[in-house]
């Protein structure tokens, strides 16, 4: 009997764990995110939206119809956040329509929408991606919105100017205009992808100039790109590849 309750125990595990595996969870570089990922988003007090879009497929052997969860974990308190999910705005914790999804089918039907309000700080929102018939089956995602930076950052610093990245969208290469001031011993530009992960970056030199920036063999997608000043991100902005 004991030999068969073991038996059974670990055959639950095992049963539970491929639940997880049922729905999975890609980024727009076609990139499979695990349970749980904490996805970084920068954004400026002054942006009206930001978005952050993601693919969910059905990695099972039967449809499901699935549901989303919001958890709003942390909230900047002038902020505010919905998502989109199955041609519906969602303002709700759960959302109100079921997507129906059969074995290998992917969707691009969901995104993490956030408002800054002018506000600063970070907020930090957990979404779940459940089966409705059978809740065990399921993923979930963190978003981590970052909005350090007053809507005028690089404003009241004197000389220090960064130009809006151009071409946007950019094909191959990217450029950007600066002007930095004399005291500052560190400077570079990077580009994230939206999980935060850097995938290309330029030091600055001289006090002014054009810098370039080769994105030719990055993945089609929403990046962001930030202007680093002796460790400290000054401006951050969103930069679309296409290819």
């Amino acid at each position: 009997m004991r030999k068969l309750l073991l038996f059974l125990f670990f055959s639950g595990i095992t049963i539970f764990g491929s639940y997880g595996q049922d729905i999975q969870i890609f980024n727009s570089e076609n990139l499979l995110i695990p349970d749980n990922t904490v996805i970084k988003v920068y954004g400026n007090p002054s942006d009206g939206e930001i978005k952050s879009l993601l693919w969910i497929k059905n990695a099972g052997l039967r449809e499901l119809s699935i549901n989303v969860n919001k958890e709003v974990i942390q909230k900047v308190s002038e902020s505010s956040n919905s998502f989109y999910w199955g041609s519906y705005i969602e303002q709700n914790e759960v959302s109100t329509f079921s997507l129906s999804l059969s074995p290998n089918q992917l969707s691009n039907d969901f995104s993490a929408l956030y408002s800054p309000n002018l506000s600063k700080g970070t907020s930090q929102i957990k979404y779940s991606f459940y089966d409705k018939n059978n809740p065990q089956i399921s993923t979930s995602v963190i978003f981590e919105f970052i909005t350090d930076h007053s809507p005028n950052s690089l404003e009241g610093e004197a000389k220090m100017t960064l130009s809006n990245a151009y071409p946007n969208p950019a094909e191959s290469m990217v450029y950007f205009d600066y002007t930095l001031q004399n005291q500052i011993l560190e400077a570079k530009i990077i580009i994230r992808t939206l999980l935060g992960s850097i995938v290309a970056e330029h030091n600055l030199e001289g006090l002014q100039g054009k810098a370039s920036i080769n994105v030719e063999d990055l993945i089609e997608g929403i990046y962001f790109y930030s202007l680093v000043v002796e460790s400290d991100i000054k401006l951050t902005k969103k930069l679309i590849v296409k290819h």
